[in-house]
């Protein structure tokens, strides 16, 4: 093993940014303006005879990292389009 002298230590990573999956919602959410709108697709998973609500992980994560923003956010299931639209709405 070897001793290494004066390495500098890297920069913390901002929380919450560094090992998100989908970091490249944060740049969407810093550009985009009221009244645009983000589409993810969605799944409807069977769970006995019953059909789960529409749900997308990822529009889920981009609705969180909004609000975290201080974005407000509507969102609405277009079932034609088979997405789940997400509006910023102030």
């Amino acid at each position: 093993m070897q001793i290494d002298k004066n390495v500098p230590i890297p920069p913390k990573h901002m929380a919450g940014r560094g090992n998100s999956k989908y970091r490249y919602h944060y740049k969407i959410i810093e550009t985009w303006e009221v009244g645009d709108s983000v589409a993810f697709e969605y799944v409807e998973k069977a769970i006995g005879k019953y059909k789960r609500p529409a749900y997308s992980m990822e529009g889920n994560s981009f609705s969180k990292k909004a609000k975290k923003a201080g974005q407000k956010v509507s969102t609405r299931v277009i079932a034609d389009e088979g997405v789940i639209r997400i509006w910023r709405i102030e």
